[in-house]
C-alpha cells in the first residue's frame, strides 16, 4: 500500500492505488450538506473514506452525539446490517464511534465503519474484505488513516 495524501480531504491513507472519487451535495433543512468520497474497490477488498462538511448549524442545535448517533443510524440502515457490535471512539479529543457489522448485501463478509466528529466535520471510514487476508488488509487501512484537524 502507498500513503494517498487528500488536501482537500484533510486525510491521508493507505488505499493499495488510487481511489475514485465522489462528490455530492444536499440541501437539508440546517443548510448545504458537502459530502465528498474516496473509494477504492479491488476483487473483495473495499475501502473507503467520506468527508461531510455540515450546516454550521447541525452541530450547534443537535450537539455532537446526537449528530453521531443519526449519522449511525443512516448507516446501518443503509446497509441493511446485522449482528453489530459498536464502541465508543476517541480522536484527540473529538467524540467518534466504531461499527462492525454484516451486511446485508454481503453475506458473512465483515464490515467495520468509524465515524468521526471534529467540529462540522463528519468522516466515515469503511473497511471491508471477503476474507480474512483482505479482512486483515481492510483493518490496517482503516488503521492507517490520519485526519487533520479543521
Amino acid at each position: 500500500m502507498h500513503v494517498y495524501v487528500s488536501e482537500e480531504g484533510g486525510f491521508r491513507a493507505a488505499f493499495p492505488g488510487d481511489p475514485h472519487r465522489d462528490d455530492e451535495q444536499k440541501t437539508t433543512v440546517l443548510g448545504t450538506l458537502r459530502s465528498r468520497g474516496w473509494e477504492l474497490e479491488s476483487g473483495g477488498l473495499w475501502l473507503r473514506v467520506e468527508r461531510h462538511d455540515l450546516p454550521a448549524l447541525a452541530p450547534l442545535l443537535l450537539g455532537e452525539r446526537r449528530l453521531l448517533e443519526r449519522a449511525k443510524r443512516g448507516l446501518l440502515e443503509d446497509a441493511e446490517a446485522r449482528y453489530v457490535h459498536e464502541e465508543r471512539l476517541e480522536l484527540r479529543g473529538h467524540p467518534g464511534i466504531r461499527l462492525r457489522f454484516e451486511p446485508t448485501a454481503h453475506p458473512g463478509q465483515r464490515e467495520e465503519a468509524r465515524l468521526l466528529l471534529l467540529g462540522q466535520r463528519l468522516y466515515v471510514l469503511f473497511g471491508r474484505g471477503a476474507d480474512t487476508a483482505q479482512s486483515a488488509e481492510a483493518e490496517r487501512f482503516l488503521d492507517s488513516v490520519e485526519i487533520d484537524e479543521p
